[in-house]
């Protein structure tokens, strides 16, 4: 049986990586048993820490970028719970990063494994529907517009953002706020909030790219989406990335692995390597 111990299953009620494993890996459970077997696994999410007293094989999913903002800010408020990370990291029976660029952070742990995170191709798409589109979220049918996603926190680059598009003020943005006490307008840009990724998709339909801002080598979620809308992708300061994106972006999602289709079977393969029945 594979046990899933997730910090949040669905935020807001979108189809996430749990939810997505739940239901292709029907053996899995989202509620540890009183008694594991030892055919058993537990995939944990990191910030969790270890699961103590387990007799059985474990996976830490080290998924938060939390070891790079320590570096990048050089701050110690992520301290209490990077302790939590290192600490699943450090006895779990095996490691798994999204990004290679995240991998060096955990290697004094073992062994890390790289297994994409997975988009929904199906679901983030091209749509062909560009002024439609537009029409409907009420955005100018003839701008020039970008696409940005996130938070006001400092590793999302919201603040260079600003700058950049002061520097280009012929482009209309496309803004989607992660949380709505965060959402800060900005002249010249549609400003959304508690998006769901159906409304999502539609949003990134709408841009002519997306700038990626960040503060932080690998991509977040939300860029990974776009490009799987095959938005093409603007990258401030040559920041190194997982990869320097096409002209069609999408066909990277599939050549990279990183469609759901390909990461069901990298996991498969994963698990039966390691004698887990899923």
């Amino acid at each position: 049986m594979i046990y899933l111990n997730a910090e949040v299953v669905s935020g807001l009620g979108e189809d996430t990586f749990w939810t997505w494993f739940k239901r292709e890996f029907p053996s899995s459970l989202f509620e540890n048993p009183e008694r594991f077997q030892n055919n058993d696994v537990v995939m944990r999410y990191s910030t969790l820490g270890f699961l103590n007293k387990v007799p059985v094989k474990s996976v830490a999913l080290l998924w938060e970028l939390l070891p790079e903002m320590k570096i990048v800010f050089n701050s110690n408020e992520w301290d209490g719970k990077l302790n939590q990370i290192y600490h699943c990291a450090k006895y779990c029976t095996y490691r798994v990063v999204a990004s290679p660029l995240a991998k060096p952070y955990y290697s004094q742990f073992g062994t890390v494994d790289i297994i994409p995170i997975g988009v929904n191709t199906d679901l983030f798409r091209p749509m062909n529907a560009k002024n439609e589109l537009r029409d409907k979220y009420g955005i100018p049918r003839n701008a020039k517009v970008g696409f940005w996603g996130g938070t006001t926190h400092p590793m999302k680059g919201f603040g260079r953002l600003r700058e950049w598009a002061s520097e280009h003020p012929d482009i209309h943005w496309v803004i989607v706020w992660k949380h709505e006490q965060e959402a800060s307008n900005m002249p010249g840009a549609s400003n959304f909030t508690l998006v769901g990724q159906d409304m999502l998709a539609e949003l990134m339909n709408c841009a002519d790219f997306m700038l990626c801002c960040g503060m932080l080598k690998p991509f977040y979620m939300v860029e990974w989406e776009a490009m799987a809308c095959n938005l093409p992708v603007i990258i401030l300061d040559g920041t190194q990335k997982d990869f320097s994106p096409s002209q069609n972006p999408r066909d990277d999602i599939f050549r990279l692995g990183w469609d759901r289709s390909s990461v069901k079977k990298t996991w498969a393969s994963y698990l039966e390597q390691r004698g887990i029945t899923w």
